[in-house]
């Protein structure tokens, strides 16, 4: 719900812009601001964080930031082109609305597929969240990285002992495998294990040692090949082990997961996890 009613309101906006006189610039970009407050617009090179959304000429919503959840940030550049969106980022400050009409051609130049047609306009309506100067941006940045680097060491450090420790208190009968997989079968399943090649079906839940999950497959199934590197190495290894049917669960040091660069917000650096797993299919 929390992300259904900016959206709606959004959306009736965009719909409804017919009725409220559009603008042009200079340049041509044409806009419709919905709601201006006080505050200073941004700089060139001054990051932005905002919610937006993109819809066609027909105001279907194609990609909206409110339904991810992850507002983007990006640094204000200067325009190239005539109706560059970037133009319209500079007319904002902190808390504002607005609704941009720009050329699709422009919008996805450089990428390799196009949703729409040639020739098409797009209504994209920004909601400006936050605005930093570029060189403070660059120094929490750096801050951050700082912290991130003192974190994966003391990771690296300690992540034997994490999952000893963990082994001792939750899962006491895994087995070791050679490359350091520890699993657990908790069901057993029937016939043979699949081969390298072969495409398995899973249902998983993915977590940390401390049991905050980061993945799930939400009982829709997930298929990859056993052997040909789609997937991290402990699970290569640890599907190998299974017949169809078998739920285990397999705790993986970070070695065979995403080592010393860590994955997303969740995993950092040297994150031994935690899957448990289901087998459902071998083809």
């Amino acid at each position: 719900m929390k992300h259904i009613l900016p959206t709606l309101i959004m959306l009736i906006s965009v719909a409804s812009y017919g009725q409220t006189k559009i603008k042009t610039t200079p340049t041509g970009l044409q806009y419709v601001m919905y709601s201006m407050h006080k505050g200073d617009k941004p700089k060139i090179n001054d990051v932005m964080k905002f919610h937006f959304i993109v819809a066609d000429y027909k105001d279907s919503v194609m990609v909206s930031s409110y339904k991810t959840g992850n507002p983007p940030v990006t640094r204000l550049q200067k325009p190239t082109y005539k109706g560059d969106l970037f133009e319209g980022f500079a007319m904002m400050s902190k808390g504002d609305s607005a609704m941009f009409i720009v050329s699709a051609d422009s919008f996805y130049k450089g990428q390799p597929n196009m949703p729409v047609k040639a020739g098409t306009m797009l209504h994209v309506t920004l909601k400006m969240l936050e605005i930093t100067p570029g060189a403070i941006f660059d120094e929490q940045m750096k801050k951050q990285k700082e912290e991130a680097d003192k974190q994966a060491q003391a990771n690296k450090g300690k992540e034997t002992d994490m999952i000893a420790a963990y082994i001792k208190e939750k899962a006491p009968n895994a087995v070791k495998t050679a490359s350091g997989l520890y699993y657990v079968i908790e069901s057993e399943g029937t016939g043979p294990k699949p081969q390298t090649g072969q495409t398995v079906t899973a249902h998983y839940t993915g977590t940390l040692l401390n049991g905050k999950e980061f993945d799930s497959d939400r009982g829709a199934g997930f298929s990859f090949t056993i052997g040909q590197h789609q997937v991290i190495e402990g699970w290569d290894e640890g599907f190998a082990l299974m017949k169809k049917g078998t739920k285990a669960k397999l705790i993986i040091p970070s070695n065979l997961a995403y080592g010393e660069r860590g994955a997303g917000r969740d995993i950092g650096p040297f994150s031994p996890l935690v899957f448990e797993v289901e087998l459902v299919d071998i083809k």
